[in-house]
């Protein structure tokens, strides 16, 4: 049984006198009246007074749990239900490439979107946002353990160890910006390394050819109520408009938006497909991209 340490031995201890106070006075009803009607009548009013209230107390705190099971089961039901629509598809994949293109940036969530059931981006609710969005892309993958998907790090240097491979990102980023124009993304490697940075400059050129773009999913807004989100990453070649991947997750918040304990409610959500490899859950974006455009060794 699981120990609360003194908190729990103080509640018991507070339990058992409550339990003797109320023995103590069924005998002393028992013992002093001298009639048997009257000794009814006050064991029958101290278990009215001191039982009943308990008794309607648990059944409403049964009757909550209950309630709390039911919600439950419907919003695992109904997220394993979406859970069969989730998951990638891939019609084609691309070898060498240098620079892909986001048609927008995944925004930086909020205190208050992560406590809002209708949060349009809760499909992938610990996905980084703004400008490690973007940086995503163009960092280096530290492979600690592969085959499994490992961190990123904008370090320059490959370690020789076996278990530290690196994998390298893009080139380059291009992003369409609130703007109107296109900026390309580079990482600027300094000496000494603490410096190094993320350079941004306007686009003249030609864009990548590949873009990524992301979409929540709304078609089942009622879902939102048992807190159930989705979300849809797609990849587009921009030459021939065709969608060449395409991947879904779905999560579901347990909890049901509560903020006991200081939740943070959608941090505390399980998705479909699972997300526990490095840092697959901030960064899924990337990491589904990445097997579909693959990047050029030499970038």
């Amino acid at each position: 049984m699981l120990e609360l340490g003194a908190g729990a031995d103080i509640l018991r201890a507070i339990g058992w006198l409550y339990i003797g106070f109320v023995a103590a006075l069924l005998w002393a009803c028992l013992w002093f009246p001298r009639r048997w009607w009257q000794k009814i009548v006050w064991a029958v009013a101290v278990l009215l007074v001191f039982l009943v209230p308990t008794y309607w107390r648990q059944s409403e705190e049964s009757r909550i749990v209950d309630a709390r099971k039911a919600r439950y089961e419907k919003g695992k039901a109904l997220f394993d239900e979406r859970c069969k629509m989730a998951g990638e598809k891939v019609y084609k994949t691309v070898e060498d490439v240098e620079g892909v293109l986001l048609q927008e940036v995944w925004p930086r969530p909020s205190e208050s979107d992560r406590h809002d059931p209708h949060w349009p981006n809760a499909g992938l609710p610990r996905q980084y946002g703004a400008e490690s969005y973007i940086q995503s892309f163009i960092a280096w993958e530290r492979q600690q353990h592969p085959p499994q998907r490992g961190y990123l790090s904008a370090e320059e240097d490959r370690d020789t160890h076996d278990r530290h491979k690196s994998l390298p990102g893009y080139a380059f980023v291009d992003v369409k910006e609130g703007d109107g124009f296109v900026y390309r993304y580079r990482l600027v490697r300094q000496v000494p390394p603490e410096f190094k940075s993320v350079s941004r400059e306007r686009l003249i050129g030609a864009m990548a050819r590949y873009a990524i773009s992301f979409r929540g999913i709304t078609a089942n807004p009622a879902d939102r109520d048992q807190w159930v989100a989705g979300m849809t990453v797609l990849i587009t070649d921009t030459q021939s408009n065709e969608i060449i991947a395409k991947k879904t997750w779905y999560s579901f918040e347990r909890g049901f938006g509560s903020k006991s304990g200081w939740r943070s409610p959608w941090l505390f959500a399980i998705t479909c497909p699972e997300l526990t490899e490095g840092e697959s859950a901030r960064y899924a974006t990337r990491f589904f991209v990445d097997q579909v455009l693959k990047p050029k060794q030499e970038n």
